[in-house]
């Protein structure tokens, strides 16, 4: 195992520097023979990698320096020139060039100009890489083609990362491709029907229904099949059997055929949810004990002359788990008072569910456009638990010992529909738009409960036995009309009123049990008959203005809300009105075509929730009572937002660095009472004195390395959490306020190397430290380290044999409460042969965790609270599997 690490470190470390030569040239122009200032000189290997690049002087010369060995082709670009080519073979001996003549678009007479494909080109704001300029393995998948584009990083889960900003959307030709999950289309689409992948920040939903530009982007990737690749049929199968009776199964297909596109997709497992169990990227970890089915379907078409466009989804899951958990916590509750907690659970839970998703754009005539989303869900649910806790002090002396046993079952459904109308009034971009949405769900609960507490200190015991019903219900209608036009080319403006009403419905009947079974009899402490009906009705004003490097959004939304609230149970009536005033800005500046810094600042209201002032709440043990506080009031928000990123796609690095500051003033905050029996009663109090706030940076920072071969990168963040909370233990004169200070920072690095050749590989190390400081204990204050890394390789062996291996190790230093350090290190190894003369079917063999060292306790801190625990979990084991990638004409050209 040594000698196997060693040789990855000296295959990382090998840096190539010999042989090293210049090229030299001059570029002109072929009709006046005047020099090109500025050219582009760049230099591709023969894999159509970015190697070099320079710009012509002000006399056309450039020079290319330190060039290693081996055959290049040189491509020579000016704007509104022809592109040049020319291959060249660098050898031992500096290379001169004769002058290089360029011909001009316009004057461009029948001369022969070689061409080559371009790996990346950027068209306005959007970056677009040819996918034939990266390899991928045969029979690959769109995400394995993603990790290999500059710039771009894709989880082991399937979360893509574009230029340091997550990924919102994958569309598929500009459409979604199994909307409510965009891991199935890159998990299933094929790297070699794709001819172009394009990564551009698009507006927001309201921004492109409204037509004015309210300055939000979401970073998108958009998939551009080939031609040839719109037609036939392709899909994957894949099953998986293990020790431990362990089995996966899945199975993806779809036809594509001009406009129609139909997909499904279904999986059946007992290892987890996660979509990707068997997985040497993923954890895999078995968490209890899961079993899972999984059933989707999607159709797109484009009918009625085109003008209507169709996507339809359908999904279906049935899942289960029983899962067995221990944990130990350690809670401060004042300065010279610790609460320690051992508890044990069993729990299990089934659901199972249906969902309908639909999507209509109508294109109603040349100044219409209809936008009509449809969405649906039933669902039926069942769980169990079973728990034992145990409650002592600091000397170790019983306070209280709980037991519950409870069991739930409920059914619930759910629709949505959302209807946007645009009309354009004129040319000059005015418009009017309207919005239409209604939301509705109801459910219905049937729970068991068995409660039993014991209260040492004054030898008694609290009952609960009670079967509670439950009956709530949801319907929310809001609708927004909005008037939009443009002052000048450089200056739009949109006003528009809103109105929404709430109508919310929560019901629980608690019915005391007994030993002949259920009692007509209700426990109201545990019951509630709540109504919250409200309205808001406002204005909305929004500024844009476009100027050539710099564009400023300025919005304000004012509303007048009105509240009322009733519990049957508690003779509880609460109504309130208010104005609301949110206001937000937004500025970005574009310094160059590569660098960009954007900062934003809002202010907004927090308003407390009727859970928040309802004086009298149910119950849910006898160990913990809410209350709420109805002369809570608002507080303040004001946050600051900016980003700075550049990119230099030509030499392949980039840049992105993000801040983030929020202040609350007048803040919300909990404030507790805990009795020498450890009951807890718990509310809510504002503080005018103090302000709660948080900050985080980060950034990150890629570039290629050891001849370009190997993408390198840098990453690191810093997080501060500065927030308050009142606390009294056993009727104390008066509460304590405890003021938790939460720090957090870590900087990592990683380098990857992918080219299907000898062996690829994908490794990253980090290191941080934990601030952890609080008021009431400071003999617990304390700072700890973390560290950790991983490397996936890839082997690739004669006779289609590949071995890969996925390395996991991590640390979480001691802390003073706990005074051990955890230590975390996994290994999982696969062998693979590819089989067939396609490789399209893939025989492996995968064991996880195979020196069984995965460690199994995970430690939290949450403000006053500090736990370890451990669940039922299996990280060792094997499985043996079997995938097939079918293909039937898709990617066949229509002359073949």
């Amino acid at each position: 195992m040594k000698r196997q690490l060693l040789f990855i470190f000296l295959m990382l470390t090998v840096v190539t520097g010999y042989g090293q030569v210049d090229i030299s040239g001059k570029v002109l122009d072929k009709s006046d023979k005047k020099p090109l200032t500025n050219a582009s000189i760049v230099l591709l290997n023969a894999d159509s990698i970015l190697m070099h690049f320079t710009r012509a002087d002000e006399n056309g010369r450039f020079t290319l320096k330190d060039i290693d060995k081996g055959p290049y082709l040189m491509l020579v670009s000016y704007p509104k020139f022809e592109l040049i080519s020319k291959p060249l073979q660098v050898e031992d001996k500096a290379i001169k060039l004769d002058d290089i003549e360029v011909s001009s678009q316009m004057n461009l007479i029948e001369e022969v100009v070689v061409t080559q494909r371009i790996p990346i080109r950027i068209k306005g704001d959007t970056i677009e890489y040819d996918a034939a300029s990266f390899e991928t393995e045969k029979n690959a998948k769109l995400e394995d083609l993603l990790r290999r584009l500059p710039g771009l990083t894709v989880s082991a889960d399937g979360q893509i990362t574009a230029q340091g900003k997550s990924v919102s959307k994958v569309y598929i030709d500009g459409e979604e491709f199994f909307g409510y999950d965009n891991k199935i289309a890159i998990r299933n689409i094929r790297a070699d029907a794709v001819d172009k992948v394009q990564v551009y920040e698009r507006k927001s939903e309201e921004a492109e229904l409204t037509g004015i530009d309210d300055g939000v982007r979401l970073q998108t990737v958009n998939v551009v099949l080939k031609e040839e690749a719109r037609k036939g049929i392709f899909g994957n199968a894949e099953a998986l059997y293990g020790t431990e009776d362990l089995y996966a199964g899945s199975l993806f297909a779809a036809k594509f055929n001009s406009t129609e596109r139909i997909g499904i997709t279904a999986s059946t497992n007992n290892m987890g949810a996660s979509g990707r169990e068997g997985s040497l990227r993923m954890n895999n970890q078995i968490h209890g004990e899961p079993l899972n089915t999984s059933i989707g379907a999607n159709y797109q078409n484009r009918l009625f002359q085109k003008k209507v466009n169709v996507n339809a989804n359908y999904n279906f899951n049935n899942n289960s788990m029983r899962n067995e958990r221990e944990s130990y916590n350690k809670e401060i509750l004042s300065d010279d008072v610790l609460n320690e907690t051992k508890r044990t659970s069993n729990t299990f839970n089934t659901s199972q569910s249906h969902g309908v998703q639909s999507h209509f754009r109508i294109r109603i005539d040349s100044t219409q456009n209809m936008d009509v989303r449809l969405s649906g869900n039933i669902s039926t649910r069942e769980n169990g638990s079973s728990v034992e806790s145990n409650t002592n002090d600091e000397g170790q002396n019983p306070i209280n010992e709980f037991r519950s046993r409870q069991n739930n079952r409920g059914n619930s459904n759910s629709n949505n529909i959302r209807l946007n109308y645009r009309k354009r009034l004129n040319k000059n971009g005015a418009s009017l738009n309207a919005h239409l949405s209604n939301s509705y769900s109801k459910s219905d609960t049937e729970n068991d409960v068995s409660d039993s507490t014991y209260f040492f200190r004054n030898d008694s015991t609290v009952r609960v036995n009670q079967r509670r019903l439950g009956d709530d219900l949801s319907n929310n209608f809001s609708t927004q009309l909005s008037f939009n036009n443009r002052l000048t080319p450089k200056i739009n403006y949109s006003i528009g009123y809103h109105f929404s009403n709430s109508n919310q419905k929560n019901y629980t009947d608690a019915f005391i049990s007994d030993d002949m079974g259920v009692t007509s009899q209700i426990d109201t402490a545990y019951s509630q008959h709540q109504n919250d009906l409200s309205t808001n009705q406002g204005v909305n004003a929004n500024m844009f203005f476009n100027l050539e490097t710099i564009t400023i959004n300025v919005s304000n939304s004012t509303s007048y809300k009105n509240q009322n609230l009733d519990d049957y149970y508690r003779d509880i009536d609460l109504s309130r009105s208010f104005w609301d005033n949110s206001f937000n800005t937004d500025v970005n500046y574009k310094i160059s075509t590569r660098k960009n810094i954007r900062v934003s600042y809002q202010h907004s209201n927090v308003i407390p929730t009727f859970g928040q002032l309802q004086p009298l709440q149910p119950q849910t043990n006898a160990l913990f009572r809410q209350e709420g506080n109805p002369d809570l009031q608002r507080a303040t928000r004001n946050s600051f937002r900016t980003n700075y990123n550049t990119i230099s796609l030509l030499k392949g690095t980039s840049l992105n660095l993000n801040g983030d500051i929020s202040f609350v003033s007048n803040p919300i905050i909990n404030k507790r009472e805990i009795d020498n029996n450890r009951i807890t009663t718990s509310t809510f109090v504002n503080i005018n004195d103090r302000s709660s706030w948080q900050a985080s940076v980060n950034g990150g920072f890629n570039k290629p390395v050891f001849n370009k071969q190997v993408q390198f990168n840098v990453h690191s963040n810093l997080t501060y959490n500065n927030g308050f909370s009142y606390i009294r233990y056993n009727n104390a004169n008066n509460y304590e306020l405890n003021n938790l200070q939460n720090t957090n920072g870590s900087i990592g690095i990683g380098m990857n190397e992918q080219n299907s050749s000898g062996f690829d590989f994908d490794v990253n190390a980090r290191i941080g430290a934990n601030n952890q400081r609080n008021s009431l204990q400071k003999d617990f204050n304390y700072t700890n380290m973390t560290a950790g890394g991983s490397g996936y390789i890839k082997y690739f062996l004669p006779k289609q044999f590949n071995v890969t291996t996925n390395l996991v190790y991590s640390f979480e230093g001691p802390t003073k409460f706990y005074d051990e350090s955890i230590h975390q290190f996994y290994t999982n190894v696969e062998l693979s042969k590819k089989l067939l003369k396609s490789e399209s079917l893939v025989v492996s063999v995968r064991a996880f965790d195979i020196f069984n060292t995965f460690n199994t306790i995970n430690r939290n801190v949450s403000e006053t609270n500090f736990s370890e625990s451990t669940q039922l979990m299996l990280t060792r084991y094997v499985l043996f599997g079997l995938k097939w990638d079918f293909n039937k004409n898709l990617g066949k050209k229509k002359d073949e």
